[in-house]
């Protein structure tokens, strides 16, 4: 399941937060000018409402991959919308913070306001949905082709144990049993030890001809030593995240993850 756009990094978080906050806001304002609802009243009120809805909108995320008929997602925002108002409306009925006829009259106001966010909010939802799907799609058709390759007959390259790194007046020598994987950044490549991190000016392509089966290019721009794996899990539509021992996450294409599993014989 590809992570939630909220949660994958603390950028989000706080985006997400502040998103909450300002929606928080606008009912309050609503509240009050509409239904002449006393402000600390209304403050209570929102900050119940919305965060209801913000819960719900938060597993709509995890939804939008299990319903795809949108006449069903429909009467889920609608189901939605009423349990938070049932809910909201028996709170306040028995905290005795907002009278009955109060709440009814305002009624209308609370389920367009929410259905509009909720409707907002799958929007987006959907337009993330389809921008990753475009993206894994891009990546795929040349790593499709770049791996493909690797069954047509390449000029003969010797197998390293070691890999030499200058670095000034020093040159690192580096076992590959402690080599964790290989990152590609243009004309250079990244490695990636447990003592630290050290960049090399040299191809993907010269490193995937040169190294030993234990190490499996999953992506055009990353290559994995193999026993330094802990888990694998599905990320998306033929994309896949490799979960290292040290905590490092990957990101394996579908044709790299075909590949993976034939050097684990799997």
């Amino acid at each position: 399941m590809p992570d939630h756009p909220f949660t994958e990094s603390p950028a989000s978080k706080l985006t997400g937060s502040l998103l909450v906050m300002l929606v928080m806001f606008a009912q309050w304002v609503l509240l009050i000018l509409y239904a002449g609802v006393l402000p600390v009243y209304a403050l209570i009120d929102s900050m119940l409402s919305i965060g209801l809805l913000a819960v719900a909108g938060y597993a709509a995320w995890y939804l939008i991959f299990i319903v795809n008929v949108w006449q069903a997602q429909i009467i889920i925002a609608l189901l939605v919308q009423a349990i938070c108002l049932g809910v909201c409306y028996s709170i306040l009925s028995l905290s005795d913070l907002t009278g009955q006829s109060i709440f009814l009259r305002s009624l209308p106001l609370r389920f367009l306001f929410g259905f509009l966010c909720w409707a907002i909010l799958l929007q987006w939802y959907w337009m993330i949905q389809k921008k990753r799907k475009e993206q894994e799609a891009q990546e795929a058709q040349p790593e499709e082709q770049e791996i493909n390759n690797n069954n047509k007959p390449v000029d003969s390259c010797e197998t390293i144990d070691k890999i030499s790194v200058k670095d000034g007046g020093r040159i690192h020598i580096i076992k590959l049993n402690d080599l964790f994987c290989i990152q590609a950044c243009g004309d250079y490549v990244t490695l990636f030890t447990p003592s630290g991190q050290f960049i090399k000016e040299q191809t993907m392509k010269r490193f995937e001809k040169s190294l030993p089966s234990d190490f499996v290019r999953i992506h055009r721009s990353s290559i994995v030593n193999t026993n330094y794996i802990m888990r694998v899990e599905l990320y998306g539509k033929e994309s896949y995240h490799i979960r290292l021992k040290n905590g490092t996450t990957l990101r394996a294409s579908g044709s790299g993850y075909k590949l993976l599993k034939e050097r684990l014989n799997l």
